[in-house]
């Protein structure tokens, strides 16, 4: 996926959804749905327990950082930094 088209989609989740648990499950399970993907209950707890520890724990240079070793060109990453900025 692009990194631009996946920017847009994150851009587009509501901040509020983002609060509780329920909010995130309905997220991520649109997010799927987006990409074909259809979560069982449990992938969803999973993925709402990841994203909350997430929020608690990361900022913009560690995920930028992961990203670099998941393989990530440096222009992307580079794009990704004057996103943010």
């Amino acid at each position: 996926m692009d990194i631009g088209k996946l920017l847009s989609i994150v851009k587009s989740i509501p901040k509020d959804k983002l609060k509780t648990d329920a909010g995130i499950r309905e997220v991520i399970r649109d997010l799927g749905k987006k990409t074909g993907k259809n979560f069982t209950e449990q992938e969803l707890n999973s993925y709402v327990a990841q994203f909350r520890s997430m929020m608690r724990t990361e900022n913009v240079g560690s995920l930028i950082n992961k990203l670099s070793k998941k393989g990530f060109d440096a222009k992307d990453l580079n794009n990704l930094k004057k996103r943010f900025k």
